[in-house]
């Protein structure tokens, strides 16, 4: 038979160790809390600059600073400028000047464009921009001829106007015309005498040679029996009234 056995009342069960009770901070322990915090604080701060100067913190961006450029700024992008193309003419009153120009639509719509030709300044003359409309669809592009004849009242000068292209915004052709003074669009030729020049042999010959400098114009020879002109249909018959008239 199976007999459970306990322990008597009266005996006691082994304790673990004991643990002393909380207590509160003493007065010195208060009082060393602030030079304990400063030398904390000092021994922190000296491992932080040592591992700066060691380049251990990952802490900027390097591709900025390997450029020398402002690091983890946002980045901005500038504006187009409306000025997209320049025509440059050189020439003299009276010459026409011509320039192509090519306008295609990168949108994603259809869109009308117009190319408008601004005077020059202090004068109602302007360049003409052939065709200067055409509605366009996506990737359609406008082939346009600009032209020009400089007018007499244009002379020695630097004139500037510009084409506006109107779509979807305006952007402009700047037109730089440098138009020559009127001596400068003048050749003056003078001519006399054909020049010589005196050409010398070598020093065994002992002496020299004139020569010209240019050969002659020969005159084309006259035929002395020039092939007669063919007579008009019906002049015969005017001829032969004219001499019966004066032998009338």
């Amino acid at each position: 038979m199976y007999t459970e056995t306990c322990h008597p009342s009266d005996s006691v069960c082994p304790c673990p160790d004991e643990v002393p009770p909380k207590t509160q901070p003493s007065l010195l322990s208060l009082i060393l809390l602030p030079p304990r915090a400063i030398a904390a604080s000092l021994q922190g701060a000296a491992d932080i600059f040592r591992k700066t100067l060691e380049g251990v913190y990952s802490d900027s961006c390097l591709p900025c600073h390997d450029k020398h450029e402002d690091c983890c700024e946002i980045p901005e992008t500038c504006c187009p400028s409306p000025y997209v193309c320049k025509i440059q003419w050189i020439g003299c009153p009276g010459d026409s000047l011509k320039y192509h120009v090519q306008v295609t639509n990168t949108g994603k719509i259809q869109r009308e464009f117009n190319l408008i030709a601004v005077p020059f300044p202090c004068s109602d003359e302007a360049v003409k921009v052939t065709p200067n409309k055409k509605t366009l669809a996506p990737d359609e592009t406008l082939k346009a001829v600009v032209s020009f004849t400089i007018p007499e009242s244009f002379g020695g000068g630097h004139y500037l106007t510009r084409i506006k292209v109107a779509g979807a915004y305006e952007q402009y052709i700047v037109v730089s015309l440098y138009v020559k003074p009127h001596q400068s669009c003048c050749c003056v030729i003078e001519q006399g005498e054909i020049p010589k020049r005196i050409k010398a042999h070598h020093w065994y010959h002992h002496f020299q040679c004139e020569e010209p400098c240019f050969d002659p114009v020969i005159p084309e020879p006259r035929d002395p029996n020039p092939t007669p002109t063919p007579p008009r249909p019906g002049s015969d018959d005017l001829t032969t009234r004219n001499t019966r008239r004066k032998e009338g």
